[in-house]
């Protein structure tokens, strides 16, 4: 399945990336976490608001049925 991306979505994808290459310069375990969290928040936001393509959004809108 394809996904349209926009350029929020991206921006998105761009901070949990740029929060993750930040981990091994900190030493203290607390900023870690708050750093991996907002890294966790940001993949959420992209992930929960991506869309299909329109080709593929109609493709699989119908569930299909498997007679036996």
């Amino acid at each position: 399945m394809l996904y349209s991306i926009d350029e929020r979505q991206l921006l998105d994808l761009w901070t949990a990336v740029h929060c993750l290459g930040h981990i091994r310069e900190i030493r203290d375990p607390l900023a870690q976490s708050e750093i991996i969290t907002q890294a966790q928040i940001h993949l959420t936001a992209f992930v929960l608001d991506l869309q299909p393509l329109a080709d593929d959004r109609a493709r699989f809108a119908s569930p299909t049925t498997f007679n036996a």
